[in-house]
């Protein structure tokens, strides 16, 4: 059996693919509240039927449960990834991200089963990949860190171009773009800013805040994120009146692409051996009107060569990373029974 774990910043999900070709999902939301350990609390949760750890005198409660409860007794929801990172040294994150991922993943006793994985964050070698490894190793499975940009691509570039051409992603904690020749990644960037970033950048310039649990003044990400979310927003560069939110996108582009584009003129001459290829484009980002032609214009500026007829919005990116990364724990399993 094959199985992927996609750890966003907001929810994890895996996909497992048994002997009969049968596909399951399962997900569960990174939120959690807390609640004072107190007798009449413990009580409370358990008529409920909400499931809750221990640690240091409190009580949480993660997942699906969490948004409920804290909205019932006004309790802050908290987020398990800030930013793409999970603080490693506190101990209740690392048992919480442990019971999230045995909750979605379960025990198997067979061996040579793999289990590839996408956390959140740049940097593949990264000590959060690392933690998350070892308790997929718990479950059973053998780890394969893969990224973003493989998976997608795998799932998402269409065969014709013998799964080639490119992907951008444009997340909730960060994004990236990739080439991808023959189901090979050739070269990939990413960079720290995503929906999170855009949102907070969009508080400050339109002036929303808001105070939090703490009594603080910070800035009121949920109304930016309504605002930039509205129906009335079009990226399009075509259209005279160029709004502030398309300057936000230009900012992260520039971040993005330049760094990508430059890395693409090292090794021209392979580039130029290419065929034209297709673009492939996903997340919290690129779902606005106008945004594919946003996204052609900055390749264009940047002479990165691609199909102007091929550039295409992936609906469903979370099933469509999850389906591309099980495709490669699918392809280690194939060459470890070849192998054995």
């Amino acid at each position: 059996m094959s199985s992927s774990l996609f750890l966003g910043s907001t929810c994890l999900r895996t996909l497992q693919n048994d002997s009969f070709h049968k596909l399951t999902r399962r997900s569960i939301d990174t939120a959690y509240t807390v609640m004072e350990d107190t007798r009449e609390n413990r009580l409370l949760l358990q008529k409920i039927a909400i499931p809750f750890l221990y640690s240091e005198d409190t009580l949480i409660i993660p997942g699906e449960h969490a948004g409920s409860m804290a909205r019932f007794s006004n309790l802050p929801l908290f987020s398990l990834f800030s930013k793409g990172e999970l603080v490693l040294n506190d101990p209740v994150n690392r048992q919480l991200l442990s019971t999230l991922i045995q909750s979605v993943l379960p025990k198997t006793n067979r061996t040579g089963e793999y289990c590839s994985f996408i956390a959140p964050g740049t940097d593949p070698a990264s000590s959060l990949n690392k933690l998350v490894a070892q308790l997929i190793t718990l479950q059973g499975y053998t780890p394969l860190a893969t990224t973003i940009t493989l998976a997608a691509g795998l799932a998402a570039l269409p065969a014709s171009s013998h799964f080639s051409g490119y992907v951008v992603y444009l997340g909730h904690s960060h994004s990236e773009i990739g080439l991808i020749h023959q189901s090979r990644v050739v070269v990939r960037h990413s960079a720290p800013y995503g929906s999170e970033w855009m949102d907070e950048q969009l508080a400050h310039a339109f002036k929303f805040f808001t105070t939090n649990s703490e009594g603080q003044t910070v800035p009121d990400s949920a109304k930016a994120k309504t605002k930039r979310l509205s129906p009335e927003i079009n990226l399009s560069p075509y259209l005279t009146n160029h709004s502030l939110l398309a300057s936000w996108y230009e900012s992260l582009f520039d971040t993005l692409l330049d760094k990508f584009a430059s890395q693409m003129n090292t090794m021209q001459k392979y580039i130029e051996t290419l065929e034209t290829l297709p673009v492939v484009f996903m997340g919290e980002l690129s779902h606005l009107d106008g945004f594919g032609e946003l996204l052609a214009q900055n390749l264009t500026s940047r002479k990165i060569r691609f199909d102007t007829r091929e550039v295409t919005l992936i609906q469903d990116e979370h099933f469509t990373i999850a389906r591309g990364a099980l495709v490669v724990a699918a392809m280690e399993e194939e060459t470890y029974r070849r192998a054995a």
